[in-house]
């Protein structure tokens, strides 16, 4: 393919276009995402709360860099949603010469690989968020481009893939919504009417102490807030724990971490945890199968009223202090329909998982394909 060499001063030029603010107007600023994920807009502001820095006019067309996080692909193409709107002094303003380059073309050729590179090479500093993108280094970065129509052609192909791309991504998301919607609908009709049953009850919290050998290895589990699961903290020596007591982790435990168990720091262990420990503060309860399933339970407490019990159960007055009393978890009462009930919903419950487990599939899919093609575009 036939290139030419040109500098960013010659093909893109810093445009600036000051604007002059009046005390009985309302503007908005743009901001710019990192990663090549677009502008996004910031809410109306007077000129009395813009102050005194100097802003810019923004207009379509134009290829933006924030100099502050450029060399994390912070780049972005003005459309006609910008038309009006200004920058500040962070944002420079390139203008295409439309006879040398393709705005679009120049952003996906910034957002990634050798052109990234170009932009952090551009942006000195020592830590990452004090790299600043130079105007004067900018205008001297070197580009071999195509022929304008090249630049054309491979910049609505990109277009077209980010496009398809998008809208895979949102049908998956409605899809898994849905199904979403239709589990917890299930599950409130399920519970609605339950007898209630404390948990001590059906799943008391159970310990099981491990007798630790120095020269063995152990791995230690924790919970994430918000619902986010079990995650393995680290896999050393029964040596490094020189006063924990450790607990056994078993499959399908109900797990809380007491400090954070108001912040939704609960989970259900799976096969992969089986055989890890846990420290004094994950309080695990283990279910009574011939009553209550784990999963049921599990789901109960990522309902607005299965996590109120939590908090309630979770004294303290500064959040960080919030404890989950030991004594306190056993009296919560939980809904407990019958075991066919539950079964039903937990075959349902095993269907939205494949359906999430699908969308995170074609999620990491399609996230490899933008950089595959992009690589083939610019090398």
């Amino acid at each position: 393919m036939r290139t030419a060499t040109y500098s960013m001063a010659e093909v893109a030029p810093l445009i600036r276009r000051p604007v002059h603010l009046e005390p009985d107007c309302s503007y908005r600023e743009i901001g710019i995402r990192s990663f090549g994920k677009g502008i996004f807009h910031k809410p109306p502001a007077t000129s009395l709360q813009i102050g005194e820095k100097k802003v810019f006019a923004i207009e379509p067309g134009d290829l933006l860099f924030n100099i502050v996080f450029a060399w994390e692909g912070a780049v972005a193409v003005a459309s006609e949603d910008e038309r009006g709107m200004i920058g500040s002094h962070r944002f420079l303003t390139c203008v295409a010469d439309p006879r040398l380059a393709d705005a679009q073309y120049l952003y996906w050729y910034f957002v990634d690989g050798r052109g990234l590179k170009q932009l952090q090479i551009a942006s000195p500093g020592g830590a990452g968020r004090n790299r600043t993108l130079g105007v004067d280094k900018l205008a001297a970065i070197m580009l071999d481009l195509p022929t304008i129509e090249e630049q054309r052609r491979v910049a609505k192909k990109l277009g077209a893939t980010v496009r398809k791309i998008t809208a895979l991504r949102q049908s998956a998301e409605r899809t898994r919504q849905e199904f979403r919607a239709t589990l917890d609908s299930a599950f409130h009709k399920l519970i609605a009417g339950a007898p209630r049953v404390a948990m001590g009850e059906i799943a008391p919290i159970v310990r099981r102490p491990v007798e630790i050998d120095p020269d063995k290895t152990y791995t230690e589990i924790g919970v994430r807030s918000f619902y986010k699961g079990i995650f393995h903290r680290r896999t050393v020596q029964g040596s490094q724990f020189t006063w924990q007591k450790l607990f056994h982790i078993a499959e399908e435990d109900l797990v809380f971490s007491n400090l954070m168990a108001w912040e939704q720091a609960i989970a259900l262990a799976t096969a992969a945890d089986e055989g890890c420990v846990g420290n004094h503060r994950m309080l695990t309860c283990e279910a009574d199968r011939t009553r209550c399933l784990p999963v049921f339970l599990w789901y109960y407490f990522r309902t607005p009223e299965g996590l109120a019990q939590v908090v309630a159960a979770s004294p303290g007055s500064i959040a960080r202090n919030k404890t989950l009393s030991a004594e306190l978890l056993p009296t919560i009462a939980v809904p407990v329909p019958s075991l066919d009930a539950q079964e039903w919903f937990a075959a349902l419950h095993a269907k939205a998982n494949a359906v999430e487990l699908g969308r995170a599939e074609v999620d990491r899919a399609l996230s490899g394909l933008m950089p595959s093609l992009l690589h083939h575009a610019f090398g």
